[in-house]
């Protein structure tokens, strides 16, 4: 039987050569785990698919990944197709944690539940039903059926048409056996933009969850929603308001490009230091035109209010750029300043991912996620109950410290 891994183990060896795991669910805590036996379950995807992800994604992305990714110290520079091989090992990273049951009852339904949220949305917002069912939500394409296909099958038939493609939306359209989810991701990720944040070297490093990743929802966002709702609230007033066509298109145009992605931001750890980060385009909009409109602060949005975390990449284009649309070319260079997280922000981030897990989370040793564990713990205690239940945890790290953690320093955000 085959040992699949549904994290990447190009990335956990990345993080140390053993690995330290906690079971949330049982409360059990393991050390100097094999990469080889983490994160990993017998026949996790079907053997074309496990193929695929060797030959497709992670053979490709791996070269990349080792020579250039994790090497650079202040910038990294990207050509066109490995910022696109970036974009499809994020795709794919998002998809292959998924459980098939969650394709089966949210990802099939979502156009149907967004359709929902918008009705109510835009009766809130005094649109009249004329100018409500004058654009509908409708799904971008039918998805074709096929008679006897498993919740498994389901989500294995989403890899293979990412796997099949670029991974881009209109090779996703492209694809004979589309998947709503396939393409909804694709825009996502596609839409969003690339950012890589650091941890703090000294004290902290970054988490790994069985999900793979994690997001943040808007400040104040009270989970009853369906989408964030105060970029898309922004982006409606000021396309009210603005009188200047040329304008009032760009905006048109970053509202598309923030339709799917709603929450602040993505975080994918690629090491125990770093994290490729995936940004709403709502972000590059605030800094492009922070001149013209009166932006929301970065308090008002998200608990990481440090603006240079933000701050879009610099390109070089070969072509030139006219009209509103870019005109992209293989050598067009993308170019990131790698930026440095306070030890603050770290343990901030490792909060959002130990708040999204299933059963298992990773580190490379526990004195280097002390803090962040019991940031979370802090941010959770009463009356707020956490979504995650760290109670073993926290007596393992009582006992072997004791009285040498102060929990009283450990900072944390309230989500």
């Amino acid at each position: 039987m085959a040992n699949s891994h549904y994290v990447p183990r190009l990335t956990l060896r990345k993080f140390a050569d053993k690995l330290c795991l906690f079971n949330v669910r049982t409360g059990e805590y393991k050390e100097n785990i094999k990469i080889d036996d983490s994160f990993s379950v017998q026949n996790f995807y079907s053997k074309e698919v496990e193929d695929k992800l060797n030959k497709r994604i992670e053979s490709q992305f791996g070269n990349l990944f080792s020579n250039k990714l994790l090497n650079a110290e202040n910038t990294i520079e990207l050509n066109r197709n490995e910022l696109n091989l970036i974009k499809k090992f994020l795709l794919i990273s998002v998809i292959r944690s998924m459980g098939n049951e969650e394709f089966m009852q949210i990802e099939r339904k979502f156009y149907d539940n967004l359709k929902e949220y918008s009705l109510k949305f835009a009766r809130e917002k005094g649109l009249t039903e004329e100018e409500i069912n004058s654009h509908p939500i409708e799904p971008p394409f039918k998805e074709k059926i096929i008679n006897g296909e498993t919740p498994f099958d389901y989500w294995m038939r989403t890899l293979n048409v990412i796997l099949d493609t670029d991974g881009t939306p209109q090779a996703i359209l492209d694809h004979p056996y589309k998947t709503y989810p396939a393409h909804r991701w694709a825009e996502v990720i596609n839409n969003g933009y690339v950012a890589f944040w650091d941890s703090e070297f000294i004290h902290d490093e970054y988490v790994i969850t069985d999900i793979g990743m994690t997001s943040e929802n808007e400040k104040g966002w009270n989970g009853t929603t369906v989408h964030n709702v105060k970029k898309t609230n922004f982006l409606l007033d000021i396309l009210k308001k603005e009188k200047d066509e040329s304008y009032r298109m760009e905006i048109v145009k970053y509202m598309h490009m923030h339709y799917n992605f709603s929450e602040n931001f993505m975080m994918f750890p690629i090491s125990s230091k770093r994290m490729i980060v995936e940004i709403d385009p709502f972000y590059k909009f605030r800094f492009f035109a922070r001149n013209r409109y009166n932006m929301p602060d970065l308090d008002h949005l998200t608990n990481l209010s440090n603006e240079t975390l933000f701050y879009p990449n610099t390109n070089k284009f070969i072509l030139p750029q006219e009209g509103l649309m870019p005109k992209y070319h293989p050598d067009d260079l993308y170019i990131y300043e790698i930026k440095k997280l306070t030890s603050k922000e770290t343990r901030y981030c490792n909060e959002l991912f130990l708040d999204r897990i299933n059963t298992w989370v990773g580190f490379s040793s526990l004195n280097k996620v002390v803090g962040s564990i019991f940031a979370y713990k802090r941010v959770n205690s009463y009356p707020f109950v956490p979504r995650v239940d760290y109670t073993e945890l926290y007596k393992i790290i009582n006992e072997r410290y004791g009285a040498s953690i102060d929990i009283k320093s450990i900072g944390g955000f309230r989500r």
